[in-house]
């Protein structure tokens, strides 16, 4: 082969080389534009901004309270949002225990809620205190909250405080529709007040499940004082 045709070729082969070469970095900086302008899209831009912010697991609590502690801003880009100072502000509350924060796009912030158990109030002068099962205080309120069963107690004996919480847990779903409220005196006086002038004389909180079953199968006896203080042996009249 001449030596013009070698030349000929390896010029050719170098041409074809060098516009592969111009295609694939065509290529990869088109690819590099576009994931920086898809960065700027979701991060900067109004495309993906905040319109929604969902609220589950509320109870008692309201959907607008966490809203109101969350201070999420509206319009925002959903992925500049710092999901965990949203953790914080909203867990500060009194009645949240934890809660998780999480993106669905294109535009909502969801915030679940998990609250703090509250197994009973207790009804002081200044409004309703409420108590979690190992007897502390976590939150006041000016009226009773629906549902909640309320009770007259020392709101400074914690021990005390905890064995009407044991009490207030342990009521079967049968029994605790016909519950009026709880009267505690001491640990050993507790007294359940059920709708109809009934009473139920508690005792102490121990064997509350076992107490809270008999006293259940005992709803039907038409009487007015039920004494379920030793549980393997109650009484009415």
């Amino acid at each position: 082969m001449p030596v013009s045709d070698i030349n000929v070729a390896i010029e050719l082969r170098r041409r074809r080389r060098r516009r592969r070469n111009q295609i694939i970095a065509g290529i990869v900086a088109a690819v590099v534009v576009l994931i920086l302008v898809a960065i700027w899209v979701v991060r900067s831009s109004s495309v993906f901004s905040v319109d929604t912010v969902e609220v589950h697991g509320t109870h008692l609590g309201t959907v607008s309270q966490v809203e109101q502690a969350a201070k999420v801003q509206k319009g925002q880009p959903l992925a500049r949002v710092n999901t965990d100072e949203v953790v914080a502000r909203v867990t500060s509350m009194d009645i949240v225990h934890q809660a998780e924060v999480y993106r669905k796009w294109p535009h909502t912030l969801v915030i679940d809620v998990t609250e703090l158990k509250v197994s009973y109030q207790v009804k002081t002068p200044g409004g309703y205190l409420w108590i979690d099962p190992t007897g502390a205080i976590f939150n006041r309120t000016a009226k009773p909250t629906p549902k909640v069963v309320w009770a007259t107690t020392s709101s400074g004996n914690r021990a005390l405080l905890r064995d009407v919480a044991t009490v207030a847990d342990s009521f079967p779903v049968e029994l605790r529709r016909q519950v009026d409220h709880v009267e505690a005196k001491s640990r050993d006086a507790i007294v359940v007040v059920l709708s109809g002038k009934r009473t139920v004389v508690w005792g102490s909180a121990d064997q509350s499940e076992l107490k809270g079953k008999v006293t259940a199968a005992m709803l039907n006896v038409k009487a007015t004082r039920f004494d379920v203080s030793s549980p393997e042996h109650p009484t009415s009249r």
